[in-house]
């Protein structure tokens, strides 16, 4: 059995290592970046995804999750997370429990506000061994380094007037086991690391606000965001290497002042990523809105 801990050490672009940027959370310029659904928003932000209904497409067995998760700026441009997805799995029989932990982080290492584009680079560890057996978590971590990219279109001419609500964002990621095999019944499993990656296409009607909170003016989008997400997994060895499975997830994202919600469907890409439509939901609420003096400020101004 192959041991892989050495990709347990953070790579050192997960570090902090320079000055604030000019772009504050989930804004970059005038463009505002909901946080979507299905793929990661490329702005660290203070906020808390209440346990969102994930209702997953058939893949052999019928499975509901309710994931939550809680993200705090540790400065304005570096945030930390952590996860918890409590899942129900239908196999002829329904077995129930959390799946392993993860922590994430991300820093936000550049970003353009006259062009409104920001790139990011963080990660996120999923560690083996902190959920139910029954439900089939693992008894390996999982390490995932990951890029993010985000593109507002603002800055287009006026003849291309009608693309300029348009944004874009992507990932890149791989996830890295440190382990290459397992043995399940006896049986070696191989646990291959795999390319993540995923982009999202949204049309934003939202619009600037401003509102008086404890007695400080900030700005706040609020309106609707219509929005298709891809997201995608390709093994990069083993049995199924170059196979790619994944979603194409069509929804929409209410924002508000100090919330936002969305919903979407997803639909599989092929007969391996599953046979019929699910849906998520999700409620997300922006605490540097909520307690802009308090813990929705972040640790080291």
């Amino acid at each position: 059995m192959a041991n892989r801990a050495r990709y347990l050490v953070v790579p050192s672009f997960l570090v902090p290592l320079v000055a604030c940027s000019e772009a504050s959370a989930s804004y970059v310029g005038d463009r505002f970046f909901p946080s979507t659904l299905a793929t990661v928003v490329p702005t660290p932000a203070d906020f808390v995804n209440f346990p969102q209904l994930m209702q997953l497409p058939d893949t052999g067995s019928r499975e509901i999750d309710f994931p939550f998760s809680y993200s705090k700026l540790i400065t304005p441009d570096w945030s930390v997370s952590f996860t918890a997805n409590y899942r129900m799995v239908d196999r002829g029989g329904t077995r129930s429990g959390f799946d392993d932990w993860v922590l994430g982080t991300q820093y936000e290492v550049y970003s353009n506000a006259e062009h409104e584009f920001v790139f990011s680079a963080g990660g996120t560890l999923a560690l083996g061994g902190t959920g139910s057996s029954d439900i089939g978590a693992k008894s390996f971590s999982t390490l995932t380094p990951t890029l993010y990219v985000g593109k507002g279109f603002g800055d287009l001419s006026d003849s291309l007037a009608w693309l300029r609500p348009v944004n874009v964002t992507a990932t890149l990621g791989v996830a890295l086991p440190t382990e290459s095999t397992t043995l399940t019944d006896a049986t070696a499993v191989d646990n291959p690391d795999i390319l993540q990656w995923g982009f999202a296409l949204e049309y934003s009607l939202l619009t600037n606000a401003h509102s008086a909170d404890k007695g400080n003016a900030h700005r706040f989008a609020e309106g609707l965001v219509p929005l298709v997400e891809f997201a995608m997994q390709t093994p990069l060895n083993g049995p199924s290497a170059g196979q790619t499975t994944g979603t194409i997830n069509p929804g929409v994202i209410w924002v508000g002042e100090y919330a936002q919600l969305g919903v979407e469907a997803i639909v599989p890409i092929n007969a391996s990523s599953g046979r019929d439509i699910g849906v998520r939901a999700q409620l997300h609420l922006y605490l540097g809105n909520i307690f802009s003096n308090g813990i929705g400020k972040p640790i080291f101004d």
